[in-house]
């Protein structure tokens, strides 16, 4: 997936126009040659970002036909700029700036029938979360020092439940926001529950999961919202006929992030114990 600046295509289409309007006569060099490198520079820069498609021939004969006349390399052009400028080097209304107004024509028409042909959609704004860091970084919802703490998986799943978020797949959404927490949820068992039951990669359920962090002493706020989700959210999702709204994923995802933080922050105090506990214990006797 890749952003696009729609302004570009508008500063193209400008140029082009004033190129497809060259009017009959002579056509100056020293007064137009910079309109017209810097035209190929939009068309190049266009064509760059794989932004057209059937309209890449035409865009190739605009470029060919300006290049016929300004130099490709900048550096060229000021070494030649003297010669070029020359009294009667102007350029005659002749073959070569006709085909650079017959080229600009024709891509003018290709491009707006590529433009009106192209994906582009509005995507309308979630509640209060920015577009932009939906798509990107939906995982930077978790805030510091949480957000350095996450598992990969735990990133991954959150971007891309932001993508599903932002995109209108609220369902697809869920499973991802689910899957994050989940992560987290397996590292903080892992920690509090003796190694003879360690959680098995297979399994899935969060009820097991809760009833033996439970009886090891785990953070009670975290797994009172983690219960929550399990009845309200997790096991619902599960269902073939269960589809989510935006407005329930929205929820979720506040769920989630809240989540993660208190069981994160459940970590940190752990291993803070239990680092204490240790220096303590390897403390040697005073004699």
């Amino acid at each position: 997936m890749q952003r696009v600046n729609e302004f570009l295509f508008y500063e193209l289409a400008l140029k082009v126009h004033a190129l497809a309007t060259i009017p009959d006569g002579d056509y100056s060099y020293r007064e137009h040659w910079l309109e017209l490198f810097q035209t190929r520079s939009a068309v190049t820069d266009i064509g760059s970002q794989r932004s057209l498609h059937f309209s890449v021939p035409s865009a190739s004969r605009l470029h060919n036909a300006i290049s016929a006349i300004v130099p490709a390399n900048l550096d060229e052009l000021l070494e030649t700029w003297d010669a070029r400028t020359a009294a009667g080097a102007d350029i005659q209304a002749g073959f070569l700036v006709s085909e650079i107004r017959e080229a600009a024509k024709d891509f003018e028409t290709s491009l707006r029938t590529e433009c009106q042909l192209m994906d582009t959609y509005f995507i309308s704004k979630k509640g209060t979360y920015s577009t932009k860091d939906l798509v990107d970084n939906a995982h930077f919802q978790i805030p510091e020092p949480s957000r350095s703490e996450l598992p990969e998986q735990a990133k991954l799943d959150l971007d891309q439940a932001g993508k599903c978020i932002a995109f209108d797949v609220p369902t697809a959404a869920a499973f991802h926001l689910l899957r994050a927490t989940e992560s987290v949820i397996r590292d903080y068992y892992q920690l509090i529950v003796p190694g003879t039951k360690q959680a098995n990669p297979k399994m899935r359920n969060w009820g097991v999961y809760i009833k033996l962090m439970k009886a090891h002493g785990g953070d009670k706020a975290a797994l009172s919202i983690l219960d929550h989700m399990r009845d309200v959210y997790r096991n619902p999702v599960t269902h073939p006929e269960e589809n989510y709204t935006d407005e329930k994923v929205q929820v979720l995802f506040g769920l989630c992030v809240s989540a993660i933080c208190l069981i994160l922050g459940a970590t940190r105090t752990l291993n803070t114990h239990l680092a204490t506990m240790t220096a303590m214990l390897n403390f040697p006797a005073t004699p």
